[in-house]
């Protein structure tokens, strides 16, 4: 039984690592990109560890699977840590096996793995840290203690929102019979912690602190609707209705305390969170690993004929639900007609980023003939074009998100010319016609540029020349002047 959950796991692993490369790098992967070929302990939107996964493989090529391939890799590690977190928790290996199956079957798992992103990293390091936890409090040696530390370190580079983990350990440790551990063991934890994110801090410190006011402060301030049902609802379609339902039982009734005290800390502030500002399903993903972990452990507790039924609830969703998301990946159009009946391109809609090589050609082109750079207002759309045809990212407009990206080409640049593309028609955008009059001796409309993918409704974007930049013409369309 064992071997077939592991085959089982092995064959997703698989099915992700062809959809990596077979899929265009999206916006905010081609982002990540841009930032692991300039790398530092710090950056405007997130902690470097996603970053520094993608750097480590860089050197095999340039190619959407190998800026992916690290992530995979995180994924492999996190259902080997948790197995191993459940066993150690348990003493059942059948608990370890069940525990990374339910993290494996979520479809949020093969997103998180199998394309670049800050969860990736955080999801491995989180597995990790419930096992050197486990293996700490239960044996007491120095290096588990060391390597907890560690672990919770690499968490923290990832997400900010790491520190919940962070907390839950050290409320644990102070609870019962384990408080024994606080003057031996704990400090050990701490200081490899503290070792491990020190130059992530010393990075911050020197630049304003700005990966905590982006995470805190920034992150939507363009945007203030929240709710907590949308939230609920988004977390049942990423970890699909059985998992979800049985995960949560198992949060009401935890059967491990070390688990428990690792979960609740982060679900309990995202939730609060989502009262007043929206909130990102993904922010919960670690709560939800420890989860898995609970669903082992409660799974080896059941009766046989509950095990039947409970296996049908929760793997039987899950599987379709991965079916249609591995199909979209091998074959995105067929699925999508089969479902929704008509696939049309659409800003943000599902088929864009097969576009992107294309409106990138282009872009680079036209700017190459008349010596100009290449503008726009989205750090994602930026970075694609960038990676598909080598075009230098330079982003313009006021939004924080993306920021980071603005000191890759900075305002005391001087180009003659610049091309604008964005996806919107500049007609319906009078903030930056207002901006490009103030920033550009003469403003030229080069119309639509329309591309089509595989039969799919035309998609178009939109050129505009800018011609004659002012000095401080960047700052302007920076909204910095």
């Amino acid at each position: 039984m064992t071997g077939v959950i592991w085959g089982a796991i092995a064959l997703v692993v698989v099915l992700r690592s062809i959809a990596a490369f077979a899929l265009p790098l999206t916006g905010d992967e081609a982002y990540y990109w841009e930032w692991s070929r300039r790398l530092a302990f710090g950056y405007v939107d997130h902690p470097p560890a996603v970053a520094w996964t993608i750097a480590a493989f860089s050197w095999l090529g340039h190619q959407p699977g190998f800026v992916r391939l690290g992530f995979i890799l995180c994924g492999v590690v996190a259902s080997l840590a948790l197995a191993a977190a459940t066993i150690e928790l348990s003493g059942n290996r059948r608990a370890g096996a069940i525990a990374a199956l339910a993290l494996t079957l979520t479809p949020l798992a093969s997103l998180v793995f199998g394309t670049a992103s800050p969860d990736g990293p955080y999801l491995m390091f989180w597995a990790l840290a419930l096992w050197f936890a486990a293996r700490a409090f239960k044996r007491d040696r120095t290096l588990d203690w060391v390597l907890l530390g560690v672990a919770l370190g690499g968490v923290l580079l990832a997400r900010v929102l790491g520190c919940a983990l962070l907390f839950g350990i050290v409320a644990y440790s102070l609870c019962g019979d384990n408080r024994r551990r606080w003057r031996r063991g704990l400090p050990v934890t701490l200081a490899a912690t503290f070792v491990v994110i020190l130059p992530s801090l010393a990075w911050n410190a020197t630049h304003d602190w700005v990966t905590l006011a982006f995470a805190l402060v920034h992150r939507h301030e363009q945007v203030r609707r929240s709710s907590t049902l949308r939230v609920v609802l988004a977390q049942i379609a990423a970890y699909s209705p059985g998992i979800w339902v049985a995960a949560m039982i198992c949060a009401i009734r935890p059967k491990n305390a070390l688990l428990a005290w690792s979960a609740l800390p982060l679900f309990v502030v995202v939730m609060l969170l989502s009262l007043w500002e929206p909130v990102e399903f993904s922010w919960i993903s670690g709560f939800f690993v420890s989860l898995c972990g609970m669903l082992g452990v409660a799974y080896v507790t059941l009766s046989q004929r509950a095990r039947i039924g409970w296996s049908i609830l929760t793997i039987a969703p899950a599987s379709l639900m991965l079916a249609l998301l591995f199909s979209f990946s091998f074959a995105p159009v067929a699925t999508y007609r089969s479902i929704v009946g008509a696939a049309r391109l659409e800003n943000g809609g599902p088929f864009e980023i097969w576009t992107y090589s294309l409106v990138a050609a282009d872009a680079a082109r036209l700017a190459r003939e008349r010596d100009a750079v290449v503008m726009t207002d989205g750090y994602g759309f930026s970075s694609a074009i960038d990676f598909d045809a080598g075009a230098t990212p330079v982003l313009i407009g006021y939004n924080w998100q993306g920021r980071e990206g603005r000191a890759w080409y900075p305002d005391d640049e001087h180009p003659r010319r610049a091309l604008f593309v964005d996806k919107e028609p500049l007609a319906t955008r009078p903030d930056f016609v207002r901006q490009l009059q103030r920033a550009c001796a003469r403003v030229v409309d080069a119309g639509p540029h329309v591309y089509r993918y595989e039969g799919v409704g035309a998609r178009s974007y939109y050129f505009t020349w800018c011609e004659g930049l002012v000095p401080d013409g960047l700052a302007i369309l920076r909204w910095e002047r």
